[in-house]
């Protein structure tokens, strides 16, 4: 065999293995990429609704306050006979008691003419008390609203002394409304809660232009004093971050995005801050510290590309060793290594290991990629195998073999972004078996599961195989329908209701009917994500329900 050949064969073999090096390489950089992102978005969401959670702590705080406050009985009298000088001194006691315990920057009296009885206020750089008459209703329309319907509001609000979260309550004698109490507590209060029960920093950032359309002007500039970044007031720490920045990306309308800064790596996830009549009046930003995650990502992803370097560097010499060997022998590792690179393992059923006694280095070369190849190949199935079976269990319901709760979050927003970057019209469908407790506490949870199967069985003989079936509770499933406008997915659902209706289930001597409500919403140029269309399926749902049952609601 000529060395040039030999050299041929060594230059493809090699240059076959770098492609492929490079083809895994950047696999593992989308990988990494697709990795970061879907923790970054975990984060997001787990920040989303602990910023849900702790707006409603404190709303409910606030309005347990002035539930307190509006039902003394000393506070009513005193409001009633418009004695100031009483209820002044009485709130006063309930201030000095609230205030440090509760964070509390207001306690406010009102009558209902809407003119102010007893004010006491904490703008943050002091306190007062205040039992001046004046009208608020040009500038408290939250209270206002209080006083016209005469129930309680909660909410956040952007007044003259402070920003901040309140709960407004009716007083009433004899039931008579006289007035309503408000109650408030600063925004920075909000940012302390998150860090002390989150571990992480937040700031919040308040337009500047509506701030000056609301409160005081000497209270506004010792509010902003140093604070005041372009069209923003910065309330808290923002740790150095670009203000320009976070315009940008607020702008791009991003709701999570990351930086780097003093070696470390941030994610900022933005939450619109909107105030009593729905107006965005700035973003709460969290601030995660993932250099941990980058980190220890990136050094995986280093420590892969290390193993695949001294792979091809292995295989690069062996392979040189190899050139003066014979044409045969170099043809046949060259066929093997080939189909292998090529995942094709029925090359292993043609050659055999040679268990002779006396073997060169290349026969037993031959004999290791043979090994090398049977071992890769079973290992392969196996992962595959361990892979299907992970997939089905952590997508699947293991009862009746449809999409779970989980695959919904998975894949739901997919379907939503699809639907509208290819301008097609998608609906939800929410479907409830009706009484299906009965048929458990009657028949048994046996009976109930063959129930459960017997459904699941007549909603896929009617769904195409595009449409996305979920069980999203016990007896409780969604389908996702794409391409389906509200008039299809009603004519859908009628046909599944109705086919539902004729069906009975035999379980030993007993025949089991049963009946099914659905709510059907179809996805509109408002909706910002699939969990909206959800919810307006559900609220059909309800509808079809409190209807009588077996019905559709579209």
């Amino acid at each position: 065999m000529k060395s040039s050949a030999v050299r041929k064969f060594t230059y493809i073999t090699v240059a076959v293995i770098t492609v492929a090096f490079l083809i895994l390489s950047m696999y593992e950089v989308f990988i990494y990429r697709d990795t970061i992102n879907t923790s970054y978005k975990n984060i997001y969401i787990q920040n989303k609704n602990s910023f849900k959670v702790i707006q409603k702590e404190e709303k409910d705080l606030l309005l347990s306050l002035a539930v307190f406050i509006a039902e003394d009985k000393k506070l009513k009298e005193f409001l009633k006979n418009q004695d100031r000088e009483r209820a002044f001194n009485l709130v006063r006691e309930k201030w000095n008691l609230l205030r440090n315990r509760f964070n509390l920057n207001e306690i406010h009296i009102i009558d209902k003419h809407g003119i102010s009885f007893v004010n006491f206020i904490d703008y943050g750089s002091g306190d007062f008390g205040e039992k001046d008459v004046y009208s608020i209703s040009s500038f408290r329309k939250d209270i206002n609203r209080t006083l016209h319907t005469g129930k309680p509001v909660s909410t956040l609000f952007v007044c003259r002394y402070f920003v901040g979260y309140r709960a407004i309550y009716p007083i009433k004698l004899n039931g008579e409304l006289i007035g309503a109490v408000s109650v408030g507590k600063s925004i920075e209060d909000t940012l302390s809660l998150i860090r002390k029960y989150l571990g992480k920093n937040s700031f919040a950032l308040l337009y500047k232009d509506y701030l000056e359309e609301c409160m005081k002007p000497d209270i506004l500039k010792e509010f902003s004093s140093k604070r005041i970044l372009d069209q923003f007031v910065v309330v808290g720490n923002k740790n150095g971050i670009s203000i320009e920045y976070l315009k940008h990306q607020i702008k791009m309308k991003k709701d999570f995005f990351s930086y780097s800064a003093d070696r470390k790596d941030f994610l900022l996830s933005v939450f619109p801050i909107k105030d009593f009549k729905n107006i965005t009046v700035g973003y709460m930003v969290f601030q995660d510290d993932v250099t941990y995650l980058v980190k220890g990502l990136s050094i995986n992803l280093f420590n892969l590309f290390a193993v695949y370097i001294f792979l091809l560097v292995g295989i690069v010499l062996a392979i040189g060793i190899m050139n003066r060997s014979l044409e045969k022998r170099i043809s046949e590792i060259e066929e093997i290594t080939e189909k292998l690179a090529g995942k094709d393992f029925s090359v292993l059923e043609k050659y055999q290991q040679d268990k002779s006694a006396k073997t060169d280095d290349i026969t037993k070369l031959k004999n290791n990629i043979i090994k090398m190849g049977r071992d890769l190949h079973k290992y392969i199935i196996e992962i595959n195998k361990q892979m299907l079976k992970l997939s089905e269990e952590t997508y699947t319901d293991p009862l009746l073999g449809i999409l779970n709760r989980r695959a919904l979050m998975r894949v739901g927003n997919t379907e939503f972004e699809k639907a509208r970057m290819r301008k097609i019209p998608l609906s939800v469908m929410v479907l409830d078996l009706d009484n299906f407790k009965q048929i458990n506490d009657s028949f048994g949870h046996d009976a109930g599961d063959k129930v459960l199967k017997d459904f699941v069985d007549t909603v896929r003989g009617i769904i195409s195989t595009r449409d996305l079936f979920f069980r999203i509770g016990g007896e409780e499933f969604l389908l996702i329908l794409p391409g389906a406008d509200i008039k299809i997915a009603h004519e859908i659902a009628e046909k599944i209701r109705k086919e539902v209706e004729k069906r009975t289930v035999t379980v030993q001597d007993s025949n089991i009917r049963y009946t099914v409500s659905i709510g059907i919403a179809q996805m509109t140029e408002e909706d910002q994500n699939i969990y909206t269309v959800i919810s307006r399926a559900d609220d059909m749902l309800y509808r079809a329900k409190r209807a009588g049952r077996n019905r559709v609601e579209s």
